[in-house]
């Protein structure tokens, strides 16, 4: 059985034995839970915090299956070799267990076809993107903090990979053109531009103020809308639990079944 779930941002009680208990089911050797990004496993190359994280997640009954957010660590995660994992590529954080999904693939599991692709803009840098090799890296750190501002910095908080390559948005491409653009589900990390904006009349019932700006991939995912033919659309990003219409669902604390699996 699949399971879908939203950012967890190294936050993994979700996972622990008191909060499965909770849930209207239970999750076996036999079932995947994907995370919809922001997992935030591979963050800091603190050596004793991933060595303890992997290990307490080796012995979940369950296997993790999970694509980028945009507040992850890329440089760790592209540290890891790629495989051919189910029809796609992959990188194996723990062999089996963890596995992360590259983007643009189309994966075939349990009889279902998926296309990944994760990735997104981070909206928490009104205090800015801060370079700490930059001579001014400490007046605007102290700027933003007075400001009570968030900002991210460079290779430590924030990395330019949360945002696709050319090649990478053409690998998707090409790999949907071979299953003729129809797939069973899509997993990403944010939505289209189209629906992040009806996402925002929600949010903001009107308010001009954008939460959310379109990027390369929002339009990306705006082009392969116009071709892609799919049962539903999984995502995190928004930290909601919701359906934005009837095909596209964003996921962030519950753990659900993947519909019609």
């Amino acid at each position: 059985m699949i399971y879908i779930t939203g950012d967890t941002h190294a936050d993994f009680r979700r996972f622990t034995k008191k909060q499965r208990n909770r849930l209207p089911f239970e999750l076996t050797e036999n079932d995947m839970v994907i995370i919809c990004g922001d997992f935030g496993l591979l963050w800091s190359k603190n050596d004793k915090t991933l060595k303890y994280n992997l290990d307490w997640m080796s012995r979940l009954p369950f296997q993790i299956l999970w694509v980028a957010g945009n507040h992850e660590n890329y440089d760790m995660i592209e540290e890891y070799d790629l495989e051919e994992w189910h029809g796609g590529k992959v990188r194996h954080i723990l062999r089996d267990k963890i596995i992360y999904l590259e983007r643009g693939q189309v994966f075939q599991i349990e009889g279902k076809k998926f296309f990944t692709f994760g990735g997104a803009s981070s909206h928490d840098v009104q205090g800015g993107i801060l370079d700490i090799d930059d001579s001014d890296y400490t007046e605007r750190r102290v700027a933003a903090n007075k400001a009570g501002l968030p900002y991210r910095v460079k290779r430590i908080s924030w990395w330019e990979q949360e945002l696709p390559t050319e090649e990478e948005m053409q690998e998707g491409i090409r790999n949907l053109e071979k299953v003729h653009y129809k797939v069973d589900y899509v997993i990403s990390h944010c939505l289209s531009s189209k629906l992040q904006d009806k996402l925002e009349r929600h949010l903001g019932g009107g308010n001009s103020v954008k939460l959310y700006e379109e990027d390369i991939l929002t339009d990306y995912f705006d082009k392969l809308e116009e071709k892609l033919q799919y049962t539903r659309w999984y995502c995190g990003h928004y930290h909601l639990n919701m359906d934005v219409d009837e095909q596209h669902t964003v996921m962030y604390e519950m753990i659900v079944p993947l519909e019609g699996s």
